[in-house]
């Protein structure tokens, strides 16, 4: 593999000649991979593998980096369900930005190159939708993190807790915290320097859940007036998403965070439970996301029978 080839793939598959240079590649191999077809140049003084997608062309050819909602995504971070490519571009940059429509019909993007392998394990970058993007214009707090066609990773997050509601918001927290993109003390930091508004999304539960859809459902539950107990370990039954009223647990299922041996373990620990009169509510991710009030409403007659049953049997509580 050539200098370019693996400089590109370091860089995110696309960057900036000049920065091609200033990592040794030479000015005549990149003028020979442009003239053998090996790469292209989506715009002047830009160089592209064949595997940048649609959306860092898209990026590029607007003058911009991609940003908030979208380059959480490729950070492998919760963004909420926003399928609009977000941009942030230089304030010098016209308040319309010019638009080309994209070709490329790639089913995945391409990753921040940082991010670690633990964290793409079983998903994938999901590219935009096709409308016109959503322009952003603040400066990036951390361009030393960024690369040339993603913000950094305090840029998006920052960004992101502005323009997502308050519980994409939350959810976003428990996921940079999950996924260790930064650590308490740096988001506290972060939120500071935020609107007052942003930095009382902080609550009880969060850093505890594991899982965007997982956050939405228990603060959902919680504001329902139940008593919710996230990621909790029953003796006898193993780890759970969490568990309603110290009577009924729950498994938030979505295929981005559960392979075919999770799914297997997920089944295994619901038998479990059932054996033991223990029932376990389990939505999906599209139930959470789309068909709220019956997932809403299971919950209510779930959590009413189990209690039932408690004192009818005579049970103890699951968790104090």
């Amino acid at each position: 593999m050539s200098l370019l080839a693996v400089t590109l793939s370091l860089l995110g598959e696309i960057a900036r000649a000049r920065t091609l240079r200033a990592r040794g590649v030479s000015a005549r191999d990149i003028r020979a991979a442009l003239d053998a077809g090996a790469v292209t140049a989506p715009r002047t003084g830009w160089i592209a593998s064949p595997l940048a997608d649609r959306d860092q062309i898209r990026a590029v050819q607007v003058g911009g980096r991609i940003a908030c909602v979208s380059a959480l995504g490729r950070l492998g971070l919760w963004g909420g369900d926003d399928r609009r490519l977000h941009l942030q571009v230089p304030h010098s940059a016209s308040r319309r930005s010019p638009w080309i429509e994209p070709t490329k019909r790639e089913a995945a993007g391409v990753w921040q190159p940082k991010v670690p392998e633990r964290r793409r394990e079983r998903r994938f970058v999901l590219l935009a939708g096709s409308m016109e993007p959503r322009i952003h214009y603040r400066p990036d707090p951390a361009p030393a993190d960024a690369f040339d066609w993603i913000v950094s990773p305090q840029a998006a997050i920052a960004s992101a807790l502005r323009c997502l509601d308050d519980e994409n918001g939350r959810a976003l927290l428990d996921s940079v915290l999950h996924e260790r993109q930064l650590s308490a003390r740096q988001l506290d930091a972060l939120l500071a320097r935020l609107p007052k508004s942003v930095s009382t999304l902080r609550d009880e539960f969060t850093g505890v859940p594991e899982s965007g859809v997982e956050s939405l459902f228990v603060r959902r539950v919680a504001r329902a007036g139940h008593v919710v107990r996230p990621q909790v370990d029953v003796a006898g039954y193993g780890r759970f998403d969490g568990c309603i009223d110290g009577c009924v647990l729950f498994e938030v299922d979505g295929e981005a965070f559960h392979g075919n041996d999770r799914f297997f373990e997920d089944r295994d620990r619901t038998l479990v439970s059932q054996s033991y009169g223990r029932p376990v509510l389990r939505p999906t991710a599209k139930h959470v996301l789309d068909e709220w009030p019956l997932v809403a409403s299971a919950v209510e007659r779930v959590v009413d029978d189990a209690k039932a049953l408690m004192r009818l049997r005579g049970l103890p509580p699951l968790v104090d």
